[in-house]
């Protein structure tokens, strides 16, 4: 057990998998945790039918329905996205027991095994992708499908690329009002495209296949709290233009083309060339927006571990502006900011 652990939320996710395994758990060790205030863990508890489980912490307590992790889970388990089932919760102290995952992400099967050993699991996650899109758009408590990305919500996200990347951790001069005119225009064309149920954050990280005692063959979907309806390219621009794993081009447009022909994207854009500028903007916007959230864990939070992945989320946006016509003002605005962030290490 971990220092960083509190005792009370140690003694209650024990208790939680006691009631629900019939032993206690032998073992309670820290997960490598996500850019947010959660903080996890593994149990293990062997002889109890299932070998381990995780604990989600969460910073202060929570009101039963008013969480929306729990929500989203429901909501997406139920028309057909894998997502760990919720074993136990108790909302006063602020701690869920989760089914287990396993160790291995996408990511990690692409780091031992490059594009053959992980190529059926990105297939797969376009299935998933299809899956969320396909799915009905009322459902009675989803609150997913309640709100969505607005051009308020894009602006506030490249504005803290502008205030935590180019000033604090670049030390460059970006005043707000050189921003303004291109971050908003942006922002309304994003909008502008059609929408669909988005997972938010669905990249290699997020996408688990599976560890000791796992079936290695099922992915199973982490960090969907903040689901909401958005572009339709959202989910794939996040999976296929991925800071922590550099897809070589040929595997990303065949993604890309399984997308186009598996999911509802034909009925819903006039033809290919507008799919393809609306997979760049949303691209454009995702990779600006993770750029400032690397760039705030370390200047925010002292957390250095995304740092390293800015140069690639830079290599991704300038790619993007390059495809991209009607965006060369912009283009040349942003020139001195990603030449500074492709050398960050």
């Amino acid at each position: 057990m971990t220092d960083r652990l509190p005792s009370e939320a140690a003694a209650c996710l024990n208790r939680l998998a006691e009631d629900r395994f019939g032993v206690p758990a032998a073992e309670i060790s820290p997960l490598a945790g996500d850019a947010s205030d959660r903080t996890y863990v593994r149990l293990y508890h062997p002889g109890g039918g299932t070998p381990s489980s995780v604990g989600m912490i969460l910073a202060a307590p929570f009101g039963d329905g008013e969480l929306p992790f729990v929500n989203v889970q429901a909501h997406f388990s139920a028309i057909g996205v894998p997502v760990p089932e919720i074993y136990a919760a108790d909302p006063r102290a602020g701690v869920l027991l989760l089914e287990d995952g396993g160790s291995r992400s996408l990511e990690d099967v692409w780091s031992a095994g490059g594009w053959e050993a992980a190529r059926a699991y990105y297939e797969e996650s376009i299935g998933i992708i299809a899956c969320l899109q396909a799915s009905p758009r009322s459902r009675e408590g989803a609150i997913a499908l309640d709100y969505g990305f607005d051009a308020a919500l894009f602006v506030r996200e490249l504005h803290m690329t502008r205030r935590y990347a180019f000033e604090e951790l670049l030390g460059m001069s970006a005043p707000e009002a050189d921003f303004a005119t291109p971050f908003a225009a942006l922002a309304e064309e994003l909008c502008a495209m059609p929408y669909a149920l988005t997972h938010r954050d669905f990249h290699s990280r997020n996408l688990m296949t599976g560890g000791p005692g796992k079936d290695s063959g099922r992915l199973l979907v982490l960090d969907f709290q903040d689901a909401r309806m958005g572009p339709l390219t959202y989910d794939l621009a996040s999976l296929v233009y991925d800071s922590y794993v550099s897809l070589p081009e040929e595997n990303r447009r065949a993604l890309i083309e399984k997308y186009w022909q598996d999911s509802d994207a034909r009925n819903r854009f006039a033809n290919r060339t507008a799919f393809r500028r609306a997979l760049a903007l949303t691209a454009l916007q995702r990779n600006l927006k993770a750029i400032g959230t690397f760039a705030y864990q370390k200047t925010g939070r002292g957390n250095l571990r995304y740092i390293r992945h800015i140069p690639s989320a830079a290599a991704h946006a300038r790619r993007h502006l390059a495809a991209l016509s009607g965006l060369e003002n912009f283009a040349a605005r942003l020139e001195p900011y990603i030449c500074a962030m492709e050398e960050v290490n």
